[in-house]
Formats: C-alpha cells, sequence, structure tokens
C-alpha cells in the first residue's frame, strides 16, 4: 500500500514537472495562436470597422456576402492556380539540386550554403530585387533575353535577338503568375536542406546491392531512393501546400493583386478586406474559410499518403 502510495506521488510530481517545463509553449499556444483563433471566429460573426466601440452581431451574414462576392471566387482561383503550378514545379526543383547537392564531391558544402542562403535572407528585400530583374523595359531578364545571338545562314553569320518580343512578366496578366512561381525557384533551399537530410538517412548497403544486381542510375532513383525518401517527399508536399494557400508577400509587395486583378491571391484579399476596406468581420470569416480548406487538403493528403509513403 505505501509502496503504491510512493509510485503515485513520483508519478504526479513528474507529470506536474513536465507540465512546468512545457508550460512557456502552452502559455504562448493559448496567448497568440488559440485566443486569437477564437476571437476571430467570434468576429466573423459581427460587422466591425475598427472604429465602434462593439462589434455587431449579424450572425452567418459575412459567409453569406463573401459566397456572392465575385473577388472571393477570383483570389480562390488565383490562389489554386499558383498551388497547383508552384507546388510540383518546387518538389522537384528542390529534390533534383537535393540529388546534386548529395555527391561526395570536393567543397560541396560551399555549394549547399550558396543553396541555403537565399532561403534565409529578407523576403521583402528579395521581392524588390525580382521587381526590378522582371521589369519590362529596364529588367535585367528581358535585357539578357533580347541579347543578340550570332545566326549562322547561308548568306553568313547574323546577329538577331534571342527572343525579339519577351514577356512583359509582372506587367502581363497571362504571365503575371508564371512570373512569380519562377521566382519562388529563387527558395529552394529550404525544401532541398530536409531532402538532403533525407538522402543522407538511405542506407548505404542498398545501393551497394543493387549495384550487385546491375541496376542502374535511374533504377536505384526509382526503386530505393524515391520510396526510401517517400516520407520526407509526404512532409515536404504537406508543407508546400499549406505554404501556397497562405501566399500572401510577393503579391503585396511585387504587384499589389495586379494587373487587372490576376494575382490577387487570397490572403492579400483577406488583408485587403481587413485593413484596406475594415471589414474585419469579413475578413475573419475569410481566415475561417481558408482554414478548413487546408483541413481538408490535408486530411485527403494524409488519406492518400497511405498507399504510397513507406516508413520501414
Amino acid at each position: 500500500m505505501l509502496l503504491a502510495v510512493g509510485v503515485r506521488r513520483r508519478t504526479s510530481w513528474r507529470d506536474l514537472e513536465g507540465y512546468l517545463f512545457i508550460s512557456p509553449w502552452l502559455l504562448g499556444f493559448l496567448l497568440f495562436t488559440l485566443g486569437p483563433m477564437l476571437v476571430s471566429f467570434g468576429l466573423s460573426l459581427t460587422k466591425w470597422d475598427l472604429l465602434r466601440p462593439t462589434p455587431l452581431y449579424v450572425g452567418l451574414s459575412n459567409y453569406q456576402e463573401l459566397l456572392r462576392d465575385p473577388d472571393f471566387f477570383l483570389s480562390l482561383r488565383n490562389t489554386l492556380y499558383y498551388t497547383l503550378v508552384s507546388v510540383p514545379v518546387g518538389m522537384a526543383g528542390s529534390l533534383a539540386v537535393a540529388l546534386l547537392l548529395n555527391q561526395k564531391v570536393r567543397g560541396i558544402q560551399v555549394f549547399r550554403t550558396i543553396y541555403y542562403l537565399p532561403a534565409v535572407t529578407s523576403s521583402v528585400a528579395m521581392y524588390l530585387l525580382w521587381k526590378w530583374l522582371l521589369s519590362p523595359d529596364l529588367g535585367l531578364v528581358n535585357q539578357m533575353l533580347q541579347a543578340h545571338v550570332p545566326l549562322l545562314t547561308l548568306s553568313g553569320v547574323h546577329w538577331v535577338p534571342l527572343i525579339a518580343s519577351p514577356p512583359e512578366w509582372l506587367a502581363d496578366p497571362n504571365w503575371a503568375i508564371p512570373a512569380l512561381i519562377l521566382m519562388n525557384l529563387w527558395y529552394l533551399g529550404s525544401g532541398m536542406i530536409i531532402y538532403l537530410a533525407g538522402l543522407q538517412g538511405v542506407p548505404e548497403h542498398l545501393y551497394e546491392a543493387a549495384e550487385l544486381d546491375g541496376a542502374g542510375a535511374w533504377h536505384k532513383l526509382r526503386h530505393i531512393t524515391l520510396p526510401m525518401l517517400s516520407p520526407t517527399i509526404f512532409f515536404n508536399l504537406t508543407m508546400s501546400i499549406i505554404g501556397s494557400f497562405q501566399v500572401f508577400t510577393a503579391a503585396f509587395v511585387m504587384t499589389q493583386g495586379g494587373p487587372a486583378k490576376a494575382t490577387l491571391f487570397y490572403v492579400l484579399l483577406l488583408y485587403q478586406t481587413a485593413f484596406d476596406y475594415l471589414r474585419m468581420g469579413s475578413a475573419s470569416a475569410m481566415a475561417w474559410i481558408l482554414f478548413v480548406v487546408i483541413v481538408i487538403l490535408t486530411v485527403i493528403n494524409f488519406r492518400v499518403a497511405s498507399r504510397w509513403v513507406h516508413y520501414d
């Protein structure tokens, strides 16, 4: 009996110690995550312009108004388009760079550092730089595309522009989102470093056994590397989908949603609704709709992942 009481006391003290150690995180979560989420849900049922002393309760009116707003569906379409293209392109690019940087060559650490540096630089500064690079008239990208190259013909060598009429990039509604997607390849380092960690965890004896069986580079990639890397691919896929649905800074800094609302992404519209139009209730409703969409996509991703992700 005394032994049982002593065991219970030690267990209770260990539980208390555990809660004390995680109390800073718990307080931060309650004050800065869960608390604001509950407040935003309450605001989504009201109309408030930040000028009134108290919000006015309107029920589900904000959600109904959003379903009648054409900009709401336009922002969803733009965000979905960005997600469907940028996620696979970014993941493929990160994996390709990781495979290259996983080679045992001299000075490989320098190249890894160079590829990872853009991921830790100021995003606003980089977006301002890319805004200048993609300028239709003065940008370095179009100047390089219009550079003259030699063309050998029967009458001799002629110097012709590489591309006579390059895209106008951020000034063209058809090229604005593709320009942002191409620019996003500058930030492959964040995904690359995770893939690289996964690649270095693949046992070497699997490759040695495959080589003894006559497997080439493609077969080793397909039958060893990718299956062993599937948990890492799944993690990057999940985080990339969540991040792409929250794209904001690039459009806010570079295009402000233009041209012709071609880059009016969902979170940018949410920001404009809250701080430009002072419709905090509608903005909170948009935030909760985005939360539900991301949760649904994440659940679907987890369900589908059971078919191709291997943890053994």
